[in-house]
């Protein structure tokens, strides 16, 4: 009767103390991102809605956390607006190369926002390499 009760108790701190799969150091990522397709949500303004608000979050928060910082796309964003593409890119397209980005399970862990400035860095005119170079430390980010 002991070892049950142990047993049980080791599965329910388990299940308790893990991490949801929707999550990627406490920010969603490419699950949270998918589950936005349910046959209960508007396709074309979930995703939408959630990535404004996301935008919004992220412009208040690059400051207080520097790993946001040197991950993020700033400096792209800048070269968007400053080339007059910005009035081009819509946020649909965005969310529809998001679409893309996680259609690849590999980069299902990446966090939206990682997901978004990834978006923005080859809308930007990113070389391959330099995306490839910005994956690589995403992940090892998510890995860490």
């Amino acid at each position: 009767m002991m070892k049950l009760f142990l047993i049980f108790f080791l599965l329910t701190a388990v299940n308790l103390f893990s991490q949801s799969e929707r999550y990627t150091k406490g920010a969603e990522n490419g699950y949270a991102w998918k589950s936005m397709e349910t046959t209960s949500q508007f396709y074309s303004t979930s995703k939408e809605t959630y990535l404004s608000s996301i935008l919004e979050r992220y412009r208040l928060t690059q400051e207080k956390h520097p790993e946001v910082s040197s991950l993020g796309c700033k400096e792209e964003i800048n070269i968007i607006y400053e080339s007059g593409k910005s009035s081009e890119i819509s946020i649909k397209d965005v969310a529809i190369k998001i679409d893309e980005f996680y259609s690849d399970e590999t980069n299902l862990i990446v966090p939206i926002i990682f997901a978004y400035c990834h978006t923005i860095k080859r809308l930007s005119g990113a070389s391959d390499a330099e995306l490839d170079e910005y994956k690589k430390q995403v992940m090892e980010f998510c890995k860490e």
